[in-house]
Formats: C-alpha cells, sequence, structure tokens
C-alpha cells in the first residue's frame, strides 16, 4: 500500500472549483481500485435504517488486497453505523459483504479491529501480554504456553510495546494503549484490518507514533485495511484512498484528488494549503 499518490492531470479535469456544480448531485470518482484485483472487503448496497432515519443508503465500494483505505465523513454521516455492519455488531437492511472473498458470516474471523481508547475498561486487571493472548486463543488465558508468548511478544515488539508486556493496562498512556492494541489485532494475522480513530484521545506524541505504525501498515503488500478518523495528518500519510461518506458514497479515490474538492468539507484542503501535514488533532 501506498499513501496519497499524485493522479494524472487527467484526473482532474472538470472537478476543479470553477467547473464543479453548486450541488453534486453524482458521486465523485475519481482513480478506483481495478476491479479484477483481489479484494479483502467488499460492500454491495448496504441500506440501513433506525426508525423513520435512514443512516446508510447504498453504500458500495470494496478494499483490495495490500490497500489502505480512510473512511472520511462529517460526524453523523454514518461511518460507525458502517464498521458496526463490517464488524457484524448490526445486520443491515439491504445489501451485504464479503470479507476475503467469503459470506460475511464466515469471514468476519479474518479482520482485526482496533477500537477507539475510550471503548476500553481501563480498571480491568489485565497485562498487554495477556490482552495479546487472549485475542490469539480466543479466549481469556489463565496460563500462557511459552509458544504464546513468543508470538505475542514478536507482535508487540513489531508495534513498539514489547517493554510494556508485563504491565498494568490501566497504567499506560493512551499511545501506548494503542499499540497494544494494534499488536492484538494484528496477533491473529488478518486479511482486514479495522482502526476506529485510533489517535482520538492520544497526546500529541503518542499521535504520531501510532501514525508512523499505521505508515508502516499503508505500506504492506498482504493486509487491506480501513482507517476511520478525523485526523487528516493520519489520512496524508497512510491513505492510499479515501471514501467520503455522507449517508450514501459521496466520493471515491485518491487522497490528492478529493483533499482539494470544496465540497468534501470534512477533509477540504485547498490547493497550496498545507493543512494536511500540520494537522495533528482530531
Amino acid at each position: 500500500m501506498t499513501g496519497g499518490s499524485a493522479p494524472p492531470p487527467s484526473i482532474r479535469a472538470g472537478l476543479g472549483p470553477a467547473s464543479r456544480a453548486p450541488s453534486r448531485l453524482t458521486p465523485l470518482r475519481g482513480t478506483l481500485p481495478p476491479e479484477d484485483a483481489p479484494r479483502v472487503l467488499d460492500v454491495k448496497g448496504v441500506s440501513k435504517r433506525f426508525g423513520d432515519k435512514l443512516v446508510l443508503e447504498d453504500v458500495s465500494f470494496h478494499v483490495p488486497v495490500g490497500e489502505f483505505l480512510c473512511l472520511c465523513g462529517p460526524n453523523g454521516a454514518g461511518k460507525s453505523t458502517l464498521l458496526k455492519i463490517v464488524l457484524g455488531l448490526v445486520e443491515p437492511d439491504r445489501g451485504g459483504i464479503l470479507v476475503a472473498g467469503l459470506p460475511a458470516e464466515k469471514g468476519r474471523s479474518r479482520i482485526g479491529y482496533v477500537p477507539q481508547r475510550k471503548a476500553f475498561d481501563r480498571d480491568f486487571p489485565a497485562t498487554p501480554l495477556e490482552v495479546v493472548v487472549a485475542n490469539l486463543r480466543g479466549r481469556w488465558p489463565l496460563r500462557i504456553t511459552e509458544a504464546e508468548r513468543e508470538t505475542a511478544m514478536a507482535v508487540l515488539a513489531k508495534t513498539g510495546a514489547a517493554k510494556l508486556a508485563n504491565a498494568q493496562m490501566r497504567d499506560l498512556s493512551g499511545g501506548e494503549t494503542q499499540r497494544v492494541f494494534l499488536a492484538r489485532a494484528l496477533v491473529t494475522k488478518p486479511d482486514l484490518l479495522v482502526l476506529d480513530e485510533p489517535t482520538a484521545g492520544v497526546d500529541v506524541g503518542g499521535r504520531a507514533a501510532i501514525i508512523d505504525l499505521m505508515a508502516e501498515i499503508s505500506a504492506s503488500e498482504t493486509i487491506g485495511a480501513i482507517l476511520v478518523t478525523h485526523n487528516l495528518q493520519a489520512v496524508a500519510r497512510c491513505a492510499e484512498r479515501v471514501l467520503y461518506l455522507e449517508r450514501t458514497v459521496k466520493a471515491w479515490g485518491l487522497w490528492s484528488e478529493l483533499s482539494v474538492d470544496a465540497e468534501l468539507t470534512a477533509i477540504q484542503v485547498t490547493t497550496g494549503d498545507h493543512r494536511a501535514s500540520a494537522m495533528d488533532g482530531d
């Protein structure tokens, strides 16, 4: 995976401010993945309603093997609901998904999930080693085997958290906690990694470290990833493509194509503006 490569000049033809209609009725389609590329996630016509509120409408996209996709959009755009559908926590009203080419109910074991920091009960007595092994085994470990310890320590080392293995989770900083949860997600060798606002609630130094780790993942050729974030630095650094959601797919293409579009307010970066590299908040 590579982050934010510049598109050919023809890609932006007709999409600049002078030629854009006041309100776009059809989605912006930039440079999309090849249709025949192997896919780790295929979302097909997904719609979801809660009561009278239509939250998602006919959402379709796919993530090829080895691509890092950032899911962006304003608050209330349906991003969290879409993630819950991908993770199997919510059933869509219409449409469906394939994970690693398998029906959702069979493929979801191939997903690694990194939640927001606030989703973790920091009062629960646990060590990072136990947290990682629990996901490897599929249940809480009363005793950790040597093989499990070696596997867990290797992935903790990969995320820069090996020295934290025997600490208490409640004593870790936000950035350290997210390193552990990234190791937890990677230990099962997933086909698809889902990261939900991984820099939220993390201090500036911790955010930089997490973005560095995600940038390493974005260079992988074997794992696909979806990142949900408001952090423009993370998007600019990690994303190969961006999917902009506002109930339905409003835009899908390279970061360099979408970030200069004035209608995409949640990620707008005007030409010559360096906010994407300077911003490190969420």
